[in-house]
This record gives C-alpha cells, sequence and structure tokens, in this order.
C-alpha cells in the first residue's frame, strides 16, 4: 500500500470497535457527555471552542489525514475523540484513543462510534509492539515529564517504517506568550529534532502559524505591558479590537483551502519562524 507522501507499507489488523454507551432505547447517550465536559483550555470540546482555535485543531488532523488511508491508527492523548474519528472518517482501518481524562474519554466514547478509546497514560502505552501503522499525538509531549520515554512508547508500538505525526510549540515563539502551567518543557526547532531523531528516521519538519519574530515579540510584551496596568480593555476601546465572534464548530472537515492555519512544510529563516512544529518520522526498517 503507497500513501500520498511516498511511504509504501502493509497494514496491521487491529479490529475497530465501538464501545459507544447507550440508552433504554438503544441510541448513544450524548445528551449527559455534552453537557458535563467542561473547556479547560488544553483540549477541543465541540460546540464550546472558539472557531479559531478549533479550526488550529483541525488543520493538524487535516494534516495527519493523508498518512492514514487503510492504516491502523493510535491517537495518543486524543481528548474528546473528535479527531481521531475524522481520522477514521478519511479512511484509517482502525483508530484507538488513548488519554488519561476519564469525562473526556466518557465524551468520546459516547460521541464517536466506530473507534475504541481507552484510558491510557502516555509514557506507558498500554498497546503491543509493533501493533500500530500510524501513530498521531497533537500537543502531547509538551506535557509530559519523561518526553524521551513518551518518544520511546510511540517508536515500541510502532511497526517496522510506521510513522509517528508528533506536534509541538515552537518555544522560540511561545516564550514570549503567557507561561503555560501545564506544559513542563516546549521545545526548541533544534531541540524537537533532535529528540526525534534519536529514535526514529527521515524526520520531517512542518510549521503552523509562520509569524515574523520581532513583530510577535513586541506584540505579546506590549500584551503583557497593558494587562499588567490593567489597560487592555481600555487599548481594544480605543483602537476598536473586537473579540472574534464565538463560533460554535462541531465537527472537523469544513476548513477552508488556504486557510492560515494549514500545515507547510518548515522552512530555516532568520526573522520567520512557525508558532506550531509538526514532525513526520518513521521507525527503521
Amino acid at each position: 500500500m503507497t500513501m500520498r507522501d511516498g511511504y509504501t507499507e502493509e497494514s496491521v489488523t487491529i479490529g475497530p470497535c465501538s464501545t459507544a454507551p447507550t440508552d433504554a432505547g438503544g441510541q448513544a447517550g450524548l445528551g449527559s457527555a455534552l453537557t458535563s465536559l467542561p473547556f479547560t483550555g488544553e483540549r477541543i470540546v465541540p460546540g464550546q471552542v472558539s472557531e479559531p482555535l478549533f479550526r488550529e485543531h483541525e488543520a493538524r488532523y487535516v494534516f495527519a489525514s493523508r498518512f492514514v488511508k487503510d492504516k491502523v491508527v493510535l491517537d495518543v492523548a486524543s481528548g474528546t475523540g473528535i479527531g481521531t474519528h475524522y481520522l477514521l472518517t478519511e479512511g484509517a482501518r482502525s483508530c484507538l484513543g488513548l488519554d488519561i481524562d476519564r469525562p473526556a474519554l466518557k465524551y468520546a466514547r459516547a460521541v464517536y462510534e466506530g473507534c475504541q478509546f481507552e484510558e491510557c497514560d502516555a509514557t506507558n502505552l498500554c498497546v503491543p509492539d509493533g501493533s500500530m501503522d500510524v501513530v498521531v499525538s497533537f500537543e502531547t509531549i509538551e506535557h509530559l515529564k519523561d518526553q524521551l520515554k513518551f518518544l520511546s512508547e510511540c517508536n515500541r508500538v510502532l511497526r517496522p517504517g510506521g510513522v509517528l505525526i508528533c506536534s509541538t510549540p515552537n518555544h522560540t515563539m511561545s516564550r514570549w506568550a503567557p507561561e503555560n502551567p501545564y506544559h513542563l518543557h516546549e521545545f526548541t526547532v533544534a531541540e524537537f529534532t533532535r529528540a526525534l531523531e534519536s529514535l526514529f528516521t527521515d524526520v520531517r519538519l512542518f510549521g503552523q502559524h509562520s509569524t515574523n519574530q520581532i513583530l510577535y515579540a513586541s506584540q505579546r510584551l506590549l500584551s503583557r505591558a497593558l494587562h499588567a496596568l490593567r489597560l487592555m480593555e481600555t487599548a481594544k476601546r480605543l483602537f476598536g479590537r473586537q473579540p472574534p465572534r464565538a463560533a460554535m464548530p462541531t465537527a472537523f472537515g469544513e476548513m477552508p483551502n488556504g486557510s492560515d492555519n494549514e500545515v507547510q512544510p518548515y522552512r530555516a529563516a532568520l526573522l520567520m519562524q512557525p508558532r506550531y512544529v509538526i514532525a513526520v518520522a518513521r521507525t527503521p526498517h
């Protein structure tokens, strides 16, 4: 089987499984799941996330969908399962989502049929050796204490020639933003590349939201100063800046072509840097 990027692989079969709970009438119990899962800022909750943030996450799964046709796919830190299910609809043979958040897993099982969702730590994957064709994990590694153990686990569960698709904030840019208390360590592009190359081959880098470093740093520093002086709301009124309308999309697959969120090949430049780095790597044959 040849993927759209040129990798040639054979699939490993793991049967798809639906774990959606049903009510007395045999229908998935969506109501309680939809109303009981709060938006924390660290996971995508359909119907509770603004359009810009939703589309940013969607673009990563749209990119990953290029690699999953007829493949057995593992989504590590799958959250509410929206991306896991999207990969299944894009042609994956089966999709397994793993997460440690029980409310998110309950939501995923209730809403997204056809996928399997299980509770599991990202640094100790409950998956047999060499059983996966593709491992996807977006915005996960920066949350973990033992990041190399996480990459080692991804390597372990992939079959020879299997593909890892992994994203993380680019610390060269994110250092100018307010510190995220959930992120234990963020990588520069060079650090991320070295970590991946210690375990994987053919590491290819892509970027999302390429931005002028000086302009971005200036904007973030100004924002910090205004917040510190409690002048942000005054500045918004003076300059007529309005927050984006709180659109509440609920499904991946509607991102317009040419979107600013689109994942592009990484190109090193003196001033321009992506805010997020996406790596595609494979295990040795």
